[in-house]
């Protein structure tokens, strides 16, 4: 469990956000929203999506559920559907420039005070408390953007990630459609139990 202080040391360091473009930047990571010509990338060319944004090249990412998501929210960014740093998030580690996996930050429709995230680590950089910092970053960014619940989701055999939405202040509602769902109000840690 984190104490107060290993928090205050996975809080984003920087945002930065241009017209086209948000970064963040924790101690050890860097995250990246995707952009229209990103997500293209990723689609069609995967290989130059790797060296255009100077990310160590994988076989093991994207996943098959971001290959998946990737055209929809292509569609969404070119129609103005999506809200700025909604979508995926491309986290790879500051320095190595390895590619760590990514967080799919969601906003439903009908209630603009609501958030859901789902994640994906590469085995490769699972146990390294990436995904933690990431998920705390992402969320507190989306407090300060005003939004009163986040809710995340993973599957029920995905003890490990339960594990880190616990340990990330997240408490376990239930299943619903299949998914173990997680909610947090308004602030991440310190969570019931920790």
């Amino acid at each position: 469990m984190f104490t107060e202080e290993e928090i205050a040391g996975i809080r984003t360091i920087n945002v930065h956000r241009g017209e086209e473009k948000m970064d963040m930047e924790t101690p050890r990571l860097n995250l990246k929203a995707v952009t229209l010509e990103m997500g293209k990338q990723l689609v069609r060319y995967p290989v130059t999506f790797f060296y255009e944004q100077d990310i160590s090249y994988v076989t093991d990412w994207p996943t098959n559920a971001l290959k998946a998501e990737l055209p929809f929210y292509l569609e969404d960014i070119e129609t103005g559907q999506a809200g700025f740093g909604y979508g995926p998030w491309v986290l790879h580690t500051k320095y190595k420039k390895e590619m760590v996996g990514h967080v799919i930050v969601k906003q439903p429709e009908n209630d603009a005070l609501q958030a859901g995230l789902y994640f994906h680590i590469r085995k490769g950089m699972a146990g390294k408390r990436y995904e933690d910092e990431a998920i705390v970053s992402i969320c507190d960014w989306l407090l300060k953007q005003g939004i009163e619940t986040i809710h995340a989701y993973c599957k029920p055999d995905e003890a490990q990630k339960q594990q880190v939405l616990t340990r990330c202040g997240f408490q376990k509602l239930g299943q619903i459609d299949g998914l173990v769902q997680f909610r947090t109000h308004g602030q991440l840690l310190p969570a019931d139990g920790m």
